[in-house]
């Protein structure tokens, strides 16, 4: 069943790709995985403090994007709580172009 593109990051169809690759993977591969991705999440979060003007805001869409996911949690990384799920929602509230060189190097990774 294709899922409905109702979140700002739907629209770049390789982010869904590589969140459903995850959601395959081995549990000790995902484990790894998401302890290395929220690790890297962090570091590019320090280096924004670190700025001069750090964004201010994460963007209305996405906020509105955490809201919904909060209400809906249709998403397998919505009902979980385990490690992969929150590096996937911790990624959401990175800056859109950090967001997207993630995903550009999660797809050459799972790939």
């Amino acid at each position: 069943m294709i899922t409905p593109k109702r979140r700002w990051y739907d629209t770049e169809n390789s982010a869904s790709e590589i969140f459903d690759k995850i959601q395959n993977l081995d549990e000790n591969t995902k484990i790894v995985l998401s302890a290395n991705l929220a690790e890297i999440i962090q570091q590019i979060k320090n280096l924004h403090k670190e700025e001069a003007e750090p964004e201010l805001s994460i963007g209305i869409e996405r906020v509105i994007g955490l809201y919904h996911q909060f209400q809906n949690r249709r998403r397998w990384y919505d009902q979980n709580d385990d490690e992969a799920a929150f590096a996937i929602k911790t990624l959401f509230t990175l800056p859109e172009q950090d967001f997207y060189n993630i995903i550009e190097g999660l797809s050459l990774s799972l790939h």
